[in-house]
């Protein structure tokens, strides 16, 4: 039975060759290494990585640790040591495919290796108290660091079109020195499948990230990219000229007609009214400055989604929900939403099948 190995190519595509050396191959595994302790692994402190580039498998072997040769399998390991940003030993080799493997009689040619005459000497090793102490201390501070990061991303994940969410951090926290995160940069592209990045960052790298043109930009300095990002007009709203096609894609995904968009002092509205006679009214000034409220076929308002700052107490604000706003014991809960529409239909088609299920 083939060993649970993580296949690491595809995580460097949009990247140019040279881009890639072994500290950016390393350094993405070890940023979303939290991603990875439900995975099937042999050992709970050890990733077992493939590459089936030898390009990558050269840079890998210069830059690691240590060099391991598993003499009765023909293949060896470049380990990469437990460190205060990574609790696990990364271990990479070479696979030429998915489904074709390699043996050698003898160590590659470059790098020093220690041979080792099995991989039960390799697991004997590596399979220490002292190793898993090591991980199991980092797995259990990085959980209480990303506790928050985490229930922001799980929010985004149920509530948005977001499907996969990337949180950068380090040691305690900030991505960029490992110090106590106090801030956090985030960034979300796509339309109806979008990924959320998410740095965390201390005071001082939160002043550095706000330099950078975008927060993408500024992921890519982590990694030691210059991202060639074109010129990007910077809005805190949705241009006039563009409020009719994103109305009628509102309109489309809701399968409503809406009534012409008219701008007042609040910003711009719509009523969005479905065929079973309940009906979104949509209100959007800035990202900032928005509601979305839901009226049933009475006309009684049963939901209201909004951004104003007046509930404090609520986390992840100031954006939050009002269920039943029209009665005195009412709740409001977070809403995770972004104030851009076609970011936050998810949560838009939940909430009324969650209030005609109740009736």
């Amino acid at each position: 039975m083939e060993p649970p190995y993580i296949a690491i190519d595809s995580n460097y595509d949009a990247l140019e060759n040279k881009e890639v050396t072994s500290e950016v191959i390393d350094s993405y595994v070890q940023m979303t290494s939290m991603n990875m302790l439900h995975v099937e692994k042999r050992i709970e402190h050890v990733l077992e990585l493939i590459t089936h580039r030898m390009d990558y498998w050269e840079r890998l072997i210069d830059g690691a640790d240590s060099l391991l040769w598993i003499k009765s399998k023909g293949h060896g390991w470049a380990m990469y040591n437990q460190n205060t940003g990574c609790g696990y030993i990364r271990l990479y080799r070479l696979k030429p495919s998915s489904t074709l493997d390699h043996r050698r009689n003898t160590p590659w040619n470059r790098g020093t290796w220690t041979v080792l005459s099995s991989e039960r000497e390799l697991f004997s090793l590596l399979d220490s108290q002292e190793k898993n102490y090591v991980f199991r201390a980092w797995k259990e501070h990085q959980l209480q660091v990303l506790e928050q990061p985490s229930k922001l991303a799980e929010g985004r994940l149920e509530n948005t079109n977001v499907e996969q969410v990337i949180i950068a951090s380090k040691g305690n926290g900030c991505a960029v020195c490992g110090n106590t995160a106090t801030h956090r940069a985030a960034t979300t592209m796509g339309d109806s499948s979008s990924v959320m990045i998410e740095i965390l960052l201390c005071k001082t790298h939160e002043y550095d990230a706000n330099k950078n043109a975008c927060v993408l930009s500024f992921f890519g300095t982590l990694f030691f990219l210059n991202i060639d990002i074109p010129d990007l007009i910077m809005l805190d709203h949705v241009p006039d000229e563009l409020i009719e096609p994103i109305f009628s894609i509102i309109a489309l995904n809701l399968d409503a007609s809406f009534t012409p968009p008219k701008k007042g002092n609040n910003g711009w509205e719509s009523r969005f009214v479905m065929k079973d006679g309940w009906f979104w009214l949509l209100r959007l000034n800035n990202l900032k400055s928005y509601a979305y409220m839901l009226f049933n076929k009475s006309g009684e308002q049963v939901h209201r989604i909004d951004s104003a700052p007046d509930h404090p107490d609520v986390p992840f604000g100031p954006a939050h929900q009002h269920i039943f706003p029209n009665k005195n014991n009412h709740k409001v809960e977070p809403s995770f939403t972004y104030g851009i529409p076609i970011f936050d239909f998810p949560l838009l088609h939940k909430t009324k099948k969650m209030h005609q299920t109740s009736l």
